[in-house]
């Protein structure tokens, strides 16, 4: 059972005849012990009250704690997931500029044959053009030599 200052003042003694307490000192005394309780409990009340306000700071920074690491390892899982997608980004940019180069060296490569089929074509040409030219030329020389009259033996005589 707990005792309150009041009852503490309230507290009633039985005297007895002989050998009995003096009652001024033994009120002095539960005066004193009143008082000094209901300090204590005035301590304790404040005491509990600092400590539920306490409590319910340690609950917010907990709670600020929780959405700190929350944030914290919803930013690591972003990062992440940034990285990995530079990661593909970077591989697929890779990938298609392979793909354009390969692309790229195929077009060099057909244009290439074109033009060394060009190059066999002209330079056939050049060598029927030539041969016609030669031809031409031979003809009109015998064609000369079949107009000129024969001369006696003066063949070295220029005309």
């Amino acid at each position: 059972m707990r005792l309150s200052p009041l009852d503490i003042r309230q507290q009633q003694f039985t005297v007895r005849m002989f050998r009995g307490l003096d009652a001024n000192e033994v009120e002095a005394f539960l005066d004193d012990i009143a008082e000094d309780y209901e300090v204590v409990l005035k301590e304790n009340a404040l005491l509990k009250e600092q400590l539920a306000a306490l409590e319910e700071r340690t609950r917010g920074l907990a709670d600020r704690e929780k959405a700190l690491q929350d944030t914290l390892l919803t930013t690591q899982r972003l990062a992440e997931e940034m990285k990995e997608a530079a990661r593909r980004e970077g591989q697929l940019i890779v990938r298609e500029a392979e793909l354009r180069g390969e692309k790229l060296v195929e077009e060099v490569r057909a244009e290439e044959v074109q033009l060394r089929s060009e190059i066999k074509g002209l330079k056939r040409t050049q060598r029927q053009l030539v041969e016609d030219l030669r031809a031409t030329l031979d003809r009109y020389q015998r064609l000369l030599a079949a107009d000129r009259p024969e001369d006696s033996g003066d063949a070295s005589r220029p005309q």
